[in-house]
């Protein structure tokens, strides 16, 4: 085993390294990294808010100017609400519209979806955005206690399009963990890997692969390890107070839900020990808009979460429907993302037609017995419970009367017994399925 000092040394040279090889290019991601941190750290005074009016309103100019989507538009730079608000469907449908001619011949980036929600799609990133990503990422980063020469360990499914080859792996400080492979077996090499391999660690990835390794250990009877993790983030899914509270226990540092996607970058991110999201308003403008129509959601009321990209310029993104429910609360400075409900396609109302917290499925770790479940609406007063169980499993009356409390005493809820919830192509696993609104 490497000694500790040279392994401190090596994490080190990691981080300096990384800073030199920046400085060669001019401190591109250093100076956004300053950036970010004056505007979310001085929120509320003037010159930060200037700094976002500015990047704004250069934004909007430079998409009415350069992208064929927008010129076409009767918009004006001057008047942000008067840009359409977009989603997926509109862009794949146009997407060379809304790439800009002074990009179209430039060294950018192309950043893609899985598709696991049925739509693969694919952005433009120029070199700037990327540097912004890269500095976005850096701070959120060190806000849960990750910092530049610290190994990360990251849970996900490395599909073609995501794989690095080994060398770039070493460089890079990363130990890439396929979340398809996660069988007790697999787990339990992780954790002994963990536990020999020296120096600071950091975990990111799916919270359901985290549950996973929660449930494992659990099995286990093992007690809190000596791994010297410094961070855990779970992204791409809900991350459920169970989960969060195990890995705290078992890894001893506290676990954090970022709120990101491929087409952009950092949205928000939790703080330790907090349920609330820190937005990233240095990067993004975001709004909360009605379920049903474009007009601004009340403040403080669940709404579709709608994003202006104000770093994408080879292919801007302005007012770009991320399909996801929240609300805002505007109470505290700067304001935060409260509620993160999912997409509106995993949504699930009540008999009343009114949406129901997507933390009503933590619920379900109060019954012993259950491996794994998905709850499904099928109409407006039907719903499926799949349960993946064990033998223990003897309170399904319970489970159905606990879920009435959250949905009605109307509801119809069926529970189908199941061998396993597969995954998504892209690895992760619904937890919440509307069918219904489908319809």
């Amino acid at each position: 085993m490497m000694p500790k000092f040279i392994n401190n040394l090596s994490e080190i040279l990691r981080n300096r390294m990384f800073w030199v090889l920046d400085t060669v290019k001019g401190c591109p991601i250093k100076q956004h990294l300053n950036d970010i941190s004056f505007i979310l750290n001085h929120f509320d005074k003037p010159e930060a808010q200037q700094k976002i009016e500015n990047n704004r309103n250069k934004l909007l100019e430079h998409s009415i100017e350069t992208t064929a989507f927008y010129k076409s538009l009767n918009v004006s730079s001057s008047d942000f609400l008067s840009f359409p608000v977009i989603n997926k469907n509109n862009v794949k449908a146009q997407q060379d519209q809304f790439v800009s001619n002074l990009f179209r011949d430039k060294k950018n980036t192309i950043r893609s979806t899985s598709g696991s929600t049925g739509t693969p799609f694919k952005v433009v990133h120029n070199k700037n955005k990327i540097y912004r990503n890269n500095a976005d990422t850096i701070y959120f980063s060190e806000l849960a206690g990750f910092k530049i020469g610290y190994q990360l360990w990251y849970i996900r499914h490395w599909a073609a399009n995501f794989k690095n080859s080994n060398l770039k792996n070493r460089l890079q400080n990363l130990k890439p963990i396929e979340v398809l492979d996660l069988q007790p077996n697999q787990i339990s090499a992780i954790i002994k890997q963990l536990q020999e391999t020296p120096g600071h660690k950091g975990f990111l990835g799916f919270p359901s692969a985290f549950e996973q390794i929660c449930k494992f250990l659990d099995e286990e009877k093992a007690q809190p390890l000596d791994t010297n993790i410094t961070s855990i983030i779970g992204m791409a899914e809900a991350v459920n107070s169970y989960t969060k509270a195990r890995m705290a226990y078992y890894f001893k540092t506290p676990m954090v839900s970022r709120y990101s996607n491929m087409e952009n970058g950092i949205l928000a991110q939790q703080m330790p020990n907090s349920n609330n999201f820190t937005i990233n308003w240095a990067s993004y403008h975001i709004e909360i808009l009605n379920i049903d129509n474009d007009n601004q959601a009340p403040k403080g009321t669940l709404g579709r979460i709608v994003i202006t990209d104000l770093f994408s310029y080879a292919m801007p993104l302005i007012r770009y429907d991320t399909g996801d429910i929240g609300s805002i609360d505007y109470t505290v400075t700067p304001p935060v993302l409260n509620k993160i409900e999912g997409r509106k396609t995993d949504t699930i109302y009540n008999t009343k037609g009114q949406i129901v917290s997507a933390f009503m499925m933590t619920e379900s770790v109060a019954f012993p017995g259950i491996n794994q479940i998905q709850f499904i609406q099928d109409g407006k007063t039907s719903y499926t419970i799949k349960l993946n169980c064990s033998n223990d499993f003897n309170t399904e009356t319970a489970v159905i009367d606990k879920f009435k409390s959250f949905l009605g005493a109307n509801a119809d809820i069926q529970i189908r017994y199941v061998d396993e919830i597969p995954l998504l192509s892209s690895g992760k696993r619904k937890m919440t399925l509307n069918n219904y609104i489908k319809q």
